[in-house]
């Protein structure tokens, strides 16, 4: 009697981290491409600058297409739908945020109102870190006290600050800025990592969460690092 191979298929704890890792590469590809398109050409369209109506809907699209990547990274996320969307809306309106607000800097006669507005609600840098960092740790469940470590958003507007007044040229600005952010974004990653340890919470709810384990069986792990859902991205 012959048995026919049975076909294999990923665990369920395989595929969660698969998941979380494709989120989190989408999500920071899709950030890279945002802060690059707003801190970029797309403020000439707000100058009174002609631009060829072609260049400005390159632009745009541009900036567009950034902003679905990022969308689509947190739906890749093994979470809830209310959460990706939550995080997912979040992003957009980050992005929308600094838009208007370069917009007014650059248009309206602000003084200095519209230096203090470079370095923080118009800073692409302060807010696509405070809003992908928001983002996150929601789509990771994480919990209330992992929110404060958003505050480090403070680091990257006194530091745009500093290198403002210190009159660094804009490309080695724009340099140092992209580094001390993917820094500040990791730090709050990390902080929710933290912040779930010491509350006692186990790994974000998943749309895998009632397959993982079998009814009535108690689970195989024993230590809250072997969780299957902590596996692969921690942050």
């Amino acid at each position: 009697m012959s048995y026919a191979p049975r076909p294999q298929t990923s665990p369920p704890s395989q595929t969660l981290a698969t998941r979380w890792l494709l989120a989190l590469v989408t999500v920071s590809l899709g950030g890279y491409l945002v802060v690059q398109s707003l801190s970029g050409q797309f403020i000439q369209l707000f100058l009174n600058t002609r631009l060829d109506a072609s260049v400005g809907a390159l632009l745009v699209l541009q900036l567009l297409f950034a902003v679905a990547v990022t969308v689509l990274g947190f739906f890749f996320a093994p979470a809830t739908v209310a959460r990706r969307s939550i995080a997912a809306g979040i992003a957009v309106a980050a992005v929308l945020l600094v838009a208007l607000f370069q917009a007014v800097r650059l248009t309206a006669r602000l003084g200095r109102g519209g230096f203090l507005l470079s370095f923080t609600v118009a800073d692409v840098f302060v807010m696509m870190t405070l809003g992908l960092g928001l983002a996150w740790l929601i789509v990771r469940s994480r919990p209330g006290l992992s929110f404060v470590s958003l505050a480090l958003v403070v680091v990257l507007s006194l530091a745009h600050w500093g290198l403002l007044m210190g009159g660094i040229e804009s490309a080695t600005t724009q340099i140092m800025m992209l580094i001390l952010s993917a820094v500040v974004v990791a730090a709050i990653g990390w902080g929710g990592v933290l912040a779930s340890r010491m509350s006692g919470r186990g790994a974000a709810p998943t749309l895998y969460s009632a397959a993982a384990q079998p009814p009535h069986q108690q689970p195989p792990h024993t230590q809250q690092n072997d969780r299957p859902a902590e596996r692969g991205p921690v942050i």
